[in-house]
């Protein structure tokens, strides 16, 4: 047999405990939420209830044996009562049952047995072994209730940790957003008092800082990080680079991205690539309102993920190598741990940058 038959074993016997364990677990939460709300009545009518169980006990024991002791251990019908009773009420409940079961027992089964009313050796040793193990039972009962109670108090300040965590976390990318949403305003405003040189620079930085605020609107929180599901956020880059870049021109924006978890330290440079990319295709690829078509695709390939932005432009849409926008590409990649390269298609212009799997975390 090979080693893939063993794991196939072992997963299904793993599944096969998970069925077992979550039942067992659901009926320890309805017992000991049964056993909160019971102990939550009055001490008097627990008291109570333990003797009523006990004499009915008692009383079926006597209908079945027809009035007359047997040789069999009469204390084995007494045992539930004192494990339900320990269970659902207290310790001392449990332990009053156990008395109250033992001299119930000796006086209808024991001393009946052994006219004139003397007790063995073994009947006294019975007596002695059932106190025993009601008394265990009591306190084992008793020490698993608030075992439980601990653990349902730590998983309720576990959830309230939880609770407040994401409410800080949600506050400070709100906050977040509204200072990034201040500075778009101020740029856009500088920009309409500026020269078209000033103004292109201006708008190219509100977007930029526009593409890190998006960052922070798709803030999630998965397993202690703070991640971006890169199938939303890069859509709706895509999305807003269609408005605001190529609603008056007449090229296409395709967007392919996967549905994968990254950091936000790696989310904001992966946004400012696509960015520059397709920033730099609009201004050079498509000359004299040429049309035409850009591709953004994120894809999962093996040990790495690859970013892809093509154009079929004039061939040019890197611009030039000492360009501002392909320096800070240059930078954004170094960041990301990746590689960044330029491909010549025919027709058109790529920007592939290759980043490692364990680099995006």
């Amino acid at each position: 047999m090979d080693h893939c038959f063993f794991a196939d074993i072992i997963e299904m016997n793993k599944i096969a405990q998970l069925r077992v364990y979550r039942p067992m677990e659901n009926w320890v939460s309805v017992i000991h939420s049964t056993a909160l709300a019971v102990r939550a009545t009055p001490v008097t009518l627990r008291y109570a209830v333990t003797t009523a169980l006990v004499f009915v006990i008692l009383w079926m024991q006597i209908w079945v044996e027809g009035g007359q002791p047997s040789g069999l251990d009469p204390f084995l019908a007494f045992v539930p009562v004192v494990f339900f009773c320990a269970t659902l009420f207290d310790r001392g409940n449990g332990f009053y049952a156990t008395v109250l079961s033992a001299v119930a027992c000796s006086y209808y089964f024991l001393y009946a047995r052994n006219a004139p009313a003397i007790l063995y050796p073994s009947d006294e040793a019975q007596i002695v072994l059932f106190l025993l193990i009601g008394f265990v039972i009591s306190s084992v009962m008793e020490a698993l209730h608030g075992g439980l109670v601990a653990l349902a108090t730590e998983r309720e300040n576990a959830r309230s940790t939880l609770r407040d965590r994401d409410l800080l976390l949600n506050e400070l990318a709100h906050r977040t957003r509204n200072d990034f949403a201040n500075v778009v305003t101020l740029l856009n405003l500088q920009s309409r008092s500026a020269n078209p040189e000033a103004r292109e620079a201006l708008v190219s930085a509100s977007e930029r800082v526009q593409t890190i605020a998006r960052v922070h609107r798709r803030l999630e929180l998965r397993d202690d990080h703070v991640v971006v599901d890169t199938k939303s956020y890069i859509g709706e880059l895509c999305s807003d680079l269609r408005l605001s870049r190529l609603a008056m021109r007449p090229i296409a924006i395709e967007c392919e991205a996967e549905s994968h978890s990254i950091g936000l330290e790696k989310a904001v440079p992966l946004g400012l690539i696509i960015n520059e990319s397709v920033t730099n295709a609009t201004k050079h690829a498509f000359p004299d309102q040429r049309a035409g078509k850009i591709t953004v695709a994120f894809l999962r390939n093996g040990e790495a993920y690859k970013l892809l932005i093509a154009d079929n432009g004039v061939g040019n849409g890197g611009s030039t190598s000492s360009g501002i926008g392909n320096r800070l590409m240059g930078m954004l990649a170094a960041q990301l741990s990746s590689t960044l390269e330029f491909e010549h298609l025919s027709p058109g212009h790529a920007v592939v940058v290759t980043i490692p799997a364990a680099k995006v975390r």
